[in-house]
């Protein structure tokens, strides 16, 4: 299995496989799914600052035939 490039990526892995699979070999424990969303939200929170407009657009509305 490829390991996921982006938080997103493994929080839909974590929520598609169980918590914990045990065989004769060894036992494998998940990543908590809470932690995985907060990860997620401080990067979306990263995304949103990096952008240079941070969330707001100006637009000049000119009504038509106005003069």
């Amino acid at each position: 299995m490829a390991t996921p490039s982006t938080i997103a990526d493994a929080l839909d892995v974590a929520a598609r496989n169980p918590k914990v699979a045990s065989t004769d070999k060894g036992r494998v424990e998940s990543h908590d799914i809470k932690s995985l969303m907060e990860a997620l939200q401080h990067e979306s929170a990263q995304t949103a600052a990096a952008k240079n407009h941070l969330g707001l657009r100006f637009v000049r509305l000119e009504a038509p035939g106005g003069g």
